[in-house]
C-alpha cells in the first residue's frame, strides 16, 4: 500500500510595497530649511518602491511562461488507459422516499489518477492556482442518479505517492436529490439499496473507474435523518459497472462506478398499523358463523360489510406504494384476507340452498361447525407460516446485512493498523 502525501505549495513571497504621503521618521528629524532635499529623498523612495513592484510583477510573468513553456503541461488526450481510483463519502442521507423512489444525500467523492508531467513539482514550490487545470487531461467524471441540478463543488491538489510520483486528486461534494430503483416485492420486510453511480464520458477504452484500495469508502451514520422509518448499515460497496450511451453514435461504452449503502425498514408501523387491523378485520368474520344458518341474509350482511371494508383499507395501503406491476408481502397478505372473507361469503350462501334440498337441521349445522374449523384452521396456519417465514427468511437476510458490517468494520480496522505502521516505519 502507498500512502499519498500531499502537496503544499507555497505561496510567492510578494514585497509590501507602501505608498504613503506622510513623511517617513528619518526626514521628521531633518530641520525645515532642509525641506527641498527631504523632497528629493522621498521622490526616490517612491521611485524604488515602483521598481520592486515592476520586478515582482517580472518575475511572476515569467514563471507563468515557464509552465506553458517547460512541459508542465500535458494534452487532454492520453494514448493509454488511464486507472482512475475512486471513494465515495456519504456524509448525510436525508427522507427515503418510497412513493417517489428517490434520496435525498449529501456525499464527498474522491478521485485519483496518475499524472506525469507534474512528476517535477516534487521539488519546485508552485501555487496550486497557478496550474490551469483545465489543460490537462480530466476523466470528465459525472454522478448519473442525480435528479436535476445538484448542488456541487469542485477543486484540483496534486499529491504523491510514496515513489514520489504526480497525482491530480479531484474532490467534490455533491448535494442533491437521487433516483434508486427501489425492489418492493418484501415490502414492508424489505432492505433497499442506496446508491451514487459515477461514471466517466471517456470510453472504456479511455478511462476505468476502480475502487481506491487505500480510502474506503464510508457514511456518516449518525446524520440520517430517516432513522424512525429505516434502520442505516454502516459498510459501502463499491461495484464496477460499463453503460452505452444510447444517444450517441458510437458505441463505446463507459466506465460506470456504484457505491452502495444500504437500509433496512423498519416493520414496526406496518405490524400494528396494517397487518394487525387486517387480521382483526378477518377475524371478525369468523363470528357470523354465530348467527343461525337458517338467517342467511343477516350472515351475507355481515360479511359483505367486513368484505368492503378490507377493500377500503387495501386502497388506503395503496397510496404509501408507487405503482408497481407485482405484488409485495403486503399484497399478498391482504388479498389472502379478502379471499379467505370471499369464501366465508360462498359458503353462507350456499347453506341456504343445503336447507332448501330438505336437508336435516341436525346435519346442516353438523356440516356447518366443520366448514368454520376448517376455515379457522386455515387461517392459524396461514398465520404460523407468515411468521416462521419472517423469522427464517426476512430476518436471515438481515443477518447477512450485519455480517457483511462486521467484516467491513474488520476491514476498515486493518486498513487503519497497516498505514499506522507504514508511517512508523517512514518516521524511523
Amino acid at each position: 500500500m502507498t500512502t499519498e502525501t500531499l502537496k503544499t505549495s507555497k505561496k510567492l513571497q510578494r514585497p509590501t510595497l507602501t505608498l504613503s504621503s506622510e513623511p517617513s521618521a528619518s526626514l521628521q528629524s531633518l530641520d525645515l530649511a532642509g525641506d527641498g532635499q527631504g523632497q528629493g529623498k522621498r521622490s526616490r523612495s517612491n521611485s524604488l518602491n515602483l521598481l520592486d513592484m515592476m520586478d515582482v510583477m517580472d518575475r511572476r510573468r515569467r514563471f507563468s511562461a515557464q509552465l506553458d513553456t517547460t512541459g508542465l503541461q500535458s494534452p487532454t488526450t492520453r494514448p493509454e488507459k488511464v486507472i482512475v481510483t475512486v471513494r465515495a463519502v456519504f456524509l448525510k442521507i436525508g427522507e427515503i422516499e418510497t412513493v417517489k423512489e428517490c434520496f435525498s444525500a449529501e456525499a464527498f467523492i474522491q478521485a485519483k489518477w496518475r499524472e506525469p508531467s507534474l512528476d517535477r513539482l516534487v521539488d519546485t514550490p508552485v501555487q496550486i492556482d497557478d496550474i490551469k487545470w483545465d489543460k490537462y487531461w480530466n476523466p470528465k467524471l459525472s454522478v448519473v442518479n442525480a435528479l436535476g441540478d445538484p448542488k456541487e463543488s469542485v477543486w484540483y491538489t496534486v499529491i504523491f505517492n510514496a515513489q514520489r510520483e504526480a497525482l491530480v486528486c479531484e474532490r467534490r461534494r455533491i448535494k442533491g436529490t437521487f433516483l434508486e430503483n427501489l425492489e418492493l416485492n418484501e415490502f414492508p420486510f424489505d432492505t433497499q439499496d442506496i446508491s451514487l453511480t459515477l461514471m466517466s464520458e471517456r470510453s472504456s477504452e479511455e478511462v476505468e473507474l476502480e475502487e481506491d484500495c487505500c480510502e474506503m469508502s464510508s457514511i456518516n451514520v449518525q446524520s440520517f435523518v430517516d432513522e424512525q422509518e429505516w434502520n442505516l448499515y454502516r459498510h459501502v460497496s463499491v461495484t464496477p459497472k460499463t453503460i452505452e450511451r444510447v444517444y450517441q453514435a458510437s458505441s463505446n461504452k463507459h466506465s460506470m462506478l456504484s457505491f452502495t449503502c444500504r437500509a433496512s425498514r423498519r416493520v414496526g408501523f406496518f405490524l400494528w398499523n396494517i397487518f394487525f387491523v387486517v387480521f382483526f378485520i378477518c377475524s371478525m368474520t369468523f363470528t357470523t358463523f354465530g348467527v343461525p344458518y337458517s338467517l342467511i341474509q343477516n350472515r351475507l350482511q355481515l360479511t359483505f360489510i367486513l368484505l368492503l371494508t378490507t377493500i377500503t383499507f387495501k386502497f388506503t395501503v395503496n397510496q404509501s406504494l408507487p405503482k408497481i406491476s407485482y405484488l409485495t408481502y403486503l399484497d399478498y397478505y391482504i388479498l389472502a384476507s379478502m379471499v379467505t372473507i370471499g369464501l366465508i361469503c360462498v359458503w353462507h350462501g350456499l347453506i341456504g340452498s343445503i336447507i332448501s334440498a330438505s336437508i336435516e337441521a341436525t346435519t346442516a349445522l353438523w356440516i356447518d361447525r366443520w366448514i368454520l374449523i376448517v376455515f379457522v384452521s386455515i387461517f392459524v396456519g396461514g398465520h404460523i407460516a407468515l411468521v416462521l417465514f419472517i423469522i427464517f427468511g426476512v430476518l436471515r437476510a438481515r443477518r447477512r446485512d450485519s455480517q457483511k458490517e462486521t467484516e467491513y468494520s474488520e476491514k476498515s480496522k486493518m486498513l487503519a493498523e497497516m498505514s499506522r505502521s507504514f508511517l512508523m516505519n517512514l518516521g524511523n
